[in-house]
């Protein structure tokens, strides 16, 4: 219905994530340029929006309408072309006339060593030069959308805005110097200057506030609501507890101990639980996961262990099957590679409720998987499965009796994004490393001191211990220059003597890949070069040496996860080198300076928000979790405190003005986060 959105347009504007009208009024200006009348376009660069009044000299049709159509026009001193594609000789000819003048105005671009414009965006006569707006604001875009076509589209978009009865606290409106609603949107959308689109704008400010109330309305509804939902009341006794720790044969840090005390009353709650477990890399997560599974199944339930990768599960399930070898609980494991007969076998056993712990990957997922009384579900490296994938995995129980949930992570989340994300869960940290466990150090290198890392690589390895040397890619690139796997175990055989190499990379068949993965377990290999399939469960406590090539190119988070894939053993020395090629840039650099400052993970996670904004700061983009248009975690702390405070006093009178809050900046997304 918008004016300049057609069947096609309104395709491309997905690309966008604009499916709406409110869509689209949330996408907001990335940048502005100012519009001045200039002279010349000479020296002028490649990207520059620019006025300039010229004359036309000549018009140069394509061949065919597919190619380009090329008008030549001189400013005061220099020619240059403006380029049309699809275009309609008569139309052009009769707006751009051979011998007059025109103002024109678009982006310069640099063809073949000639100035163009693609498409201006204004052709107009010398006597409308008033028509052209001084500063005009610059939207995102995607193939097929122009400016002209968003700017055409937001101005009918405008017309629709519908007056809202302010909600936001008077005293504070006033002290931000915020606009009302619909004044804010048209103010971000009609920029006058540079500082109308920077994030501190009060008009862009206001919205930012919106959408983090919105987001944190959701949370504390789906808290309230979690407390309705009757959970499988699972007694776990201090009696119980210590004989899982006898099983285990582990002794615990003081804040393993806290987080099992956390999970023990929870699970005794008459309601279900959503607890959220951090722990640095290394620090025993897996322990306190096991204790709770081993305290579901002796009150005769079933749990899940999910994970992310099959390498991860398939180690968990041999340290779950060792650690539970004498107590009868039936432990099995389901990956989507097993043959479909031993997945029928396991199908049945679920339903049948044999099966006391379940541990799997996506392939737990599927419809088959029914199980008889499912009271807790465990999700490792929680932020690799989206929102509606765990909602779906709460639902497998036969009695449809709401199971417990325990999320756990070893990316530690900065204190900003947990305040928005998991303010529905309650939360237990993990903050010391198990006794004995020393701390890796972290060295940076540049890649022409790769015979110095080696000769370091041989003694390591002929006092006993075992090396990673990682590669961030499998395969040369002409763009970019990543050191091959395969060529890096080649380069490493040359210059060592008589060590043991072994590759894992995916590539390689999962028989090739277990085969050397159990021989770098097992002390037969001396060396594995991988990729970062290593990252999530490789737990070798020989380990002693940690080598990433090309480590600029890994983000704070991934290399600090990477780093805790050694030094896993009491009073082993441990070491992480990171390789660097060539110069780096400055946040490149930034992050190998961190790696070598602090071992502490949420350290690194927050000076990781800091150095990427909340982007991609989990790792993967959930799915129906959050997605922020406007604000930015890291920046605005300030508003999430605020927003938090309004959740609180939230009455009854409210709850209009809510639900058109949460329409508008959650859709259907609020229904899922709140369900689950």
């Amino acid at each position: 219905s918008l004016d300049g959105i057609g069947p096609g347009i309104e395709r491309k504007m997905r690309g966008l994530l604009i499916e709406k009208p409110i869509d689209l009024l949330l996408t907001l200006p990335i940048s502005g340029i100012k519009r001045e009348l200039v002279d010349t376009v000479f020296m002028y660069p490649s990207g520059r929006y620019v006025v300039v009044e010229v004359t036309i000299v000549r018009h140069q049709p394509g061949r065919s309408k597919q190619t380009a159509y090329k008008v030549i026009v001189q400013d005061k001193e220099v020619s240059f072309n403006l380029v049309f594609f699809h275009a309609r000789k008569d139309h052009l000819n009769k707006v751009l006339p051979v011998g007059e003048k025109r103002i024109i105005s678009g982006k310069l671009e640099l063809f073949d060593g000639i100035q163009q414009i693609v498409h201006p965006e204004y052709i107009i006569q010398p006597s409308e030069k008033i028509k052209i707006e001084r500063f005009q604001a610059i939207y995102p875009l995607t193939a097929g959308i122009t400016q002209k076509i968003m700017r055409k589209s937001l101005h009918s978009a405008l017309q629709l805005l519908p007056e809202l009865e302010e909600w936001i606290d008077p005293s504070l409106k006033k002290s931000r110097s915020w606009p009302d609603w619909s004044q804010a949107l048209k103010l971000v959308h009609e920029p006058n200057s540079q500082e109308a689109v920077a994030p501190s704008y009060p008009a862009r400010e206001r919205l930012s506030y919106d959408e983090l109330y919105a987001h944190q309305l959701t949370l504390a509804i789906a808290r309230v609501n979690n407390r309705k939902k009757a959970g499988r009341k699972t007694v776990g006794t201090g009696d119980l507890v210590a004989s899982a720790l006898d099983e285990l044969d582990f002794k615990l840090t003081k804040s393993q101990k806290v987080s099992i005390e956390d999970i023990k009353e929870d699970l005794a709650k008459p309601y279900k639980m959503n607890r959220l477990l951090q722990g640095d890399v290394g620090s025993g997560k897996t322990v306190v996961a096991a204790v709770s599974m081993y305290i579901s199944a002796k009150n005769n339930t079933q749990s899940v262990l999910l994970c992310p990768t099959e390498v991860l599960a398939e180690q968990h399930f041999k340290n779950f099957s060792a650690w539970f070898k004498n107590s009868n609980i039936k432990i099995e494991l389901l990956t989507g590679k097993m043959p479909v007969s031993k997945r029928r076998g396991i199908y049945q056993d679920l339903e049948d409720g044999v099966i006391d712990i379940l541990i799997g990957t996506h392939a737990v997922f599927q419809d088959k998987v029914k199980m008889k009384n499912l009271g807790l579900v465990v999700v490792d490296e929680q932020q690799r499965f989206g929102v509606k994938q765990r909602f779906d995995l709460v639902k497998k129980s036969s009695d449809q009796i709401m199971p417990h949930q325990l999320f756990m992570t070893a990316t530690p989340i900065p204190r900003t994004l947990a305040m928005t994300i998991f303010a529905d869960l309650e939360t237990s940290k993990i903050d010391e490393l198990p006794p004995g466990r020393k701390p890796v150090e972290t060295l940076v290198y540049s890649d022409k001191k790769k015979d110095e890392i080696v000769k370091r690589l041989e003694t390591v390895c002929k006092s006993g211990n075992q090396v990673f040397w990682l590669c961030t890619m499998i395969e040369e690139s002409e763009n970019l220059d990543v050191q091959a796997a395969d060529e890096a175990k080649e380069w490493i055989k040359e210059n060592t003597n008589g060590l043991n190499i072994g590759l894992v990379h995916s590539k390689l068949s999962k028989d090739q890949r277990d085969k050397a993965i159990e021989n770098f377990r097992s002390g037969k290999t001396d060396v594995l070069v991988c990729t970062t399939v290593i990252e999530v469960g490789m737990d070798v406590p020989n380990a002693s040496l940690m080598v990433i090539e090309n480590a600029e190119r890994l983000g704070l988070s991934q290399l600090h996860q990477l780093r805790g894939r050694v030094g896993r053993k009491a009073d082993l020395d441990a070491y992480c080198v990171l390789i660097y090629h060539g110069e780096i840039g400055e946040i490149a650099k930034a992050r190998l300076e961190a790696m070598k400052s602090t071992n502490d993970g949420f350290e690194i996670s927050e000076i990781d928000m800091k150095l990427r904004g909340t982007g991609e700061i989990l790792g993967t983009k959930q799915s129906g979790g959050i997605e922020l248009r406007i604000s930015d975690l890291s920046r605005d702390a300030h508003l999430i405190k605020k927003a938090e405070k309004l959740v609180e006093g939230l009455n009854q009178k409210d709850e209009e003005i809510s639900k058109i809050l949460l329409d508008r900046w959650l859709g259907d997304k609020q229904n899922l986060i709140i369900a689950q």
